[in-house]
């Protein structure tokens, strides 16, 4: 393993966390702004002495609506705080699709952007595995980074996972027309990918544009 390997296995990781947390805080501030304006209201109608059926109906709304704000945020939150626990130990006991549904959580709002839709196709009895959660959700996202990127907006990525030949494998499935886009000769890594793959013991497959992982699967003792 070289150091030149090393160093920019670092550096990609980095910008994975950065990506992660500049999303989050977007979306945070977005629910928040909605919660600000929704008290704004409030305070609006109170100043106007507004009462009766009408008004109280109105009051009700809002509140939801702020509610309704509240539960995204803590959702958020709730995702991020597993994400970050994640990197507490490099390997650990975990449940693929958890690890998988906050990644999308946390990066739903890339897609938004292109208005790509992030659809889950996950297998609902996945056996909790012994590995490394954080490395996975890195690989995931530079592959669903690049589907974002390079897919036309309206389209679709199928994040699917199943078992087979004792094995666990994740899909990434592109559905609409690709792009063309201008990018950096060393944007996409394959051969960083490809090495981090095979210390994780799994392999990757491409087949008429979807992306396959494969990882040999580690049944957790406890």
């Amino acid at each position: 393993m070289t150091d030149n390997f090393e160093q920019e296995l670092r550096f990609l990781q980095m910008r994975f966390i950065g990506k992660i947390l500049a999303g989050f805080t977007h979306e945070s501030k977005n629910y928040l702004a909605i919660i600000k304006e929704s008290a704004g209201l409030i305070e609006d109608m109170i100043k106007l002495g507004k009462s009766g059926e009408a008004a109280s109906n109105q009051y009700l709304e809002i509140t939801h609506s702020i509610e309704e704000q509240i539960e995204k945020s803590t959702g958020l939150f709730k995702y991020l705080n597993r994400f970050s626990h994640r990197m507490d130990t490099q390997l650990s006991d975990f449940n693929c699709n958890e690890a998988l549904e906050e990644l999308i959580a946390l990066v739903n709002r890339f897609a938004n952007q292109k208005r790509i839709e992030l659809a889950k196709d996950f297998q609902q009895d996945l056996p909790q595995i012994y590995g490394n959660p954080s490395m996975i959700q890195f690989l995931v996202f530079s592959f669903l980074e690049e589907n974002i990127i390079t897919l036309d907006q309206n389209s679709r990525i199928i994040i699917k996972t199943e078992t087979a030949n004792g094995s666990i494998m994740i899909r990434i499935i592109p559905e609409g027309n690709l792009i063309e886009v201008e990018r950096e000769k060393e944007e996409f890594p394959y051969e960083t990918y490809n090495t981090v793959l095979k210390q994780l013991g799994g392999a990757l497959t491409r087949l008429k544009g979807a992306l396959k992982f494969t990882f040999p699967l580690k049944v957790s003792d406890s």
